[in-house]
C-alpha cells in the first residue's frame, strides 16, 4: 500500500505533518468532551457548573472579578477569604466570561483549544529535550499527548490544570531552549520566558511553588558539572527570577496591604497539609475538620496557621504513621485507575488499566532509557516526581499526576520507540 503522502501528492495536496494531525485530533477530542460534559452538568440540574466542588469557588472567584467585586470567598460562619486561591486560573475564567458569557461550555471550549496547544508544546519540548537521542520522539510525544484520555478530559473541567498545563509546558519548553545556548544575548529571551511562564504557574497553581527554583538550580548544576560557561547562565537564572518576580509581584503587594505580612501564594497551604497529616487521615481528601467548632471560626490567617501546626505535630509526633500514609498516598498517585470515591468503577478501572498501565511503564523504560541525560529527569520527569514528592505529605489522588504526566509523555515516546527497535524482525530507520 502506498503511504499516505505519496497518495495526498498524487491529488495535487501536500502532506500533512504529523504534528498538525496530532493538534487537530487532540482539538476534536477535547471539543467533543466539553460538548459531551457539558451535557452531563446540565442535565444534572441545579446552578452546578461543574461535576467537582472546586470549580464552583473558582466560578465564584471569577465573577468576582468580571464585576470587579472584592477578590474572596465567604464561608463558614460569613468569614471572608481573601486568598482562598491564587488569582490565576479565576483570571482566565473572568475573561472567558466577560467574552463568551456564563454558559460554562465557552469557558470549556477555550480550554480545549489550550489542550490542542499543549500538543504542540508537548512536541517543541520533546524535540529539545531529548536532543539526538531520538529524532522520532517528538511526534510520537505529540500523538500520545493528543489521545492521552485523562488529558482530554482535564482539559475540559474548570479546574486549574487546564490552564496550568500548557503554562508549564512553556516553562520547560523555554529552559530546553536555554540548555544548549552559551551565549548571553541569545538566552535573554527563552529566560525571560521561563521566568513569566513559571510565575503564571504559580497563579494558576502554587503547589508547584518549589520546582521552578529547583529546576533553574538543577540547570546551573549541569552547566558546572560539564563545565560550560557560567557567566551567561546565571545571567539567564536572574532573568527568570526577574520575569517570575514581576508576575507575582501584583498578588504579593495584594497580600501584604489586606495581611500586613508577606503571603508569597494562598492561604491554604495549612488546610491541605492537614488534609493529609491528621489522625483521620487516609490519603484521600477529606476536608470535613474545616466545620469542627475549633476550627471554622477563625479568621484566615489564624485558620492556616492552626492547621499548619497541627500537621507538623501530627507528623512530629506519629512519625510511623505519616510514614505509612506517605506510602498510602503515593500508591494513590501512581494508581493506573481512578481512586477517587464516586468516579470508581469496574469498568473504568479495567479500561484505565489497560491504558494507563503500559503507558507508566514505557515512560519508565523511556527514562531508563534517558538515565544518564539530566534534561531527561530535569525536564521530563522532573514533574511528575516533584508532584509525587509533594502529594507523599498532601492528600493524593491519580488526577495530581496528570499535568506532570503530559511533559513526561517525551519519556513514554521514547521507550515507545525502543521497545518498537527491539522487536524481532522490525527493521530500525537508519
Amino acid at each position: 500500500m502506498a503511504r499516505t503522502p505519496g497518495r495526498i501528492a498524487r491529488f495535487g495536496l501536500p502532506p500533512i505533518p504529523a504534528l498538525a494531525i496530532a493538534v487537530e485530533v487532540g482539538l476534536l477530542l477535547r471539543v467533543l468532551a466539553a460538548d459531551v460534559l457539558e451535557w452531563r452538568v446540565r442535565r444534572g440540574g441545579g446552578d452546578r457548573v461543574c461535576l467537582l466542588p472546586d470549580a464552583e469557588y473558582y466560578w465564584k472567584l471569577a465573577e468576582t472579578i468580571r464585576d470587579g467585586e472584592l477578590f474572596q470567598i465567604v464561608e463558614w460562619g460569613d468569614i471572608p477569604h481573601f486568598a482562598l486561591r491564587t488569582p490565576g486560573y479565576p483570571l482566565f475564567l473572568a475573561a472567558c466570561r466577560w467574552l463568551l458569557g456564563d454558559r460554562p461550555l465557552g469557558a470549556r471550549l477555550v480550554q480545549a483549544g489550550l489542550g490542542a496547544l499543549s500538543v504542540w508544546l508537548v512536541f517543541r519540548l520533546a524535540r529539545a529535550a531529548t536532543g539526538e537521542a531520538d529524532r522520532r520522539a517528538a511526534p510520537v510525544a505529540s500523538a500520545l499527548t493528543a489521545i492521552h484520555p485523562y488529558f482530554v478530559i482535564m482539559s475540559v473541567l474548570l479546574l486549574s490544570e487546564a490552564l496550568f498545563v500548557p503554562l508549564l509546558l512553556a516553562f520547560l519548553w523555554a529552559m530546553a531552549v536555554l540548555w544548549d545556548r552559551d551565549a548571553t544575548r541569545a538566552m535573554l529571551a527563552p529566560a525571560m520566558g521561563a521566568g513569566v511562564a513559571a510565575g503564571a504557574s504559580v497563579l494558576v497553581r502554587p503547589s508547584c511553588l518549589l520546582y521552578f527554583p529547583a529546576a533553574t538550580a538543577a540547570w546551573l548544576a549541569c552547566r558546572a558539572v560539564s563545565k560550560r560557561p557560567m557567566r551567561p547562565a546565571a545571567v539567564a537564572a536572574l532573568v527568570v527570577a526577574i520575569g517570575f518576580a514581576g508576575v507575582m509581584a501584583p498578588w504579593w503587594v495584594r497580600n501584604a496591604r489586606i495581611y500586613g505580612a508577606f503571603v508569597p501564594t494562598a492561604l491554604w497551604m495549612g488546610a491541605s497539609l492537614y488534609d493529609g497529616l491528621n489522625p483521620n487521615a487516609t490519603g484521600a481528601s477529606d476536608m470535613r475538620f474545616l466545620n469542627e467548632p475549633d476550627v471554622w471560626p477563625n479568621s484566615e490567617q489564624d485558620q492556616d496557621e492552626l492547621l499548619r501546626r497541627r500537621a507538623f505535630a501530627f507528623a512530629r509526633e506519629n512519625p510511623g504513621r505519616a510514614l505509612e500514609l506517605a506510602v498510602v498516598k503515593l500508591g494513590r498517585y501512581w494508581s493506573p485507575w481512578p481512586n477517587a470515591e464516586g468516579v470508581r468503577s469496574p469498568w473504568l478501572t479495567i479500561a484505565s488499566g489497560l491504558v494507563m498501565t503500559p503507558l507508566l511503564g514505557l515512560t519508565a523504560f523511556g527514562l531508563w532509557t534517558l538515565r544518564r541525560d539530566p534534561r531527561a529527569w530535569i525536564l521530563l520527569a522532573g514533574p511528575i516526581l516533584y508532584f509525587a514528592v509533594i502529594h507523599a505529605a498532601f492528600a493524593s489522588s491519580m488526577r495530581y499526576r496528570t499535568p506532570g504526566e503530559v511533559p513526561a509523555m517525551g519519556l513514554a515516546a521514547v521507550g515507545l520507540l525502543r521497545a518498537a527497535d527491539g522487536i524481532p524482525g522490525r527493521r530500525k530507520p537508519a
